[in-house]
């Protein structure tokens, strides 16, 4: 494992999360989108979170976790410089 286990996670769910993602996008050229009710109402509306959040959070990676690791590597290189 290295200094960043959340991206460690991410890429071993990659391919999974990839596949599902084109997956949800193909559906959209058939005319089928993701949608939630809300309550007391009879008409769908947009799922007001997005794909990638939707596919980290399946696949329990922590996007918080991914940027704080994204902001270590660029101090990391920085420093190196």
């Amino acid at each position: 494992m290295s200094d960043y286990p959340e991206h460690d996670k991410l890429r071993e769910v990659q391919a999974e999360t990839q596949a599902a993602g084109e997956f949800i996008e193909w559906l959209g050229t058939k005319g089928i989108f993701l949608a939630s009710y809300i309550e007391g109402h009879n008409f769908p509306r947009e799922v007001p979170t997005s794909i990638q959040a939707l596919l980290a959070e399946w696949a329990g990676v922590d996007q918080g976790a991914i940027e704080r690791e994204k902001r270590a590597m660029l101090a990391s290189l920085r420093a190196a410089q």
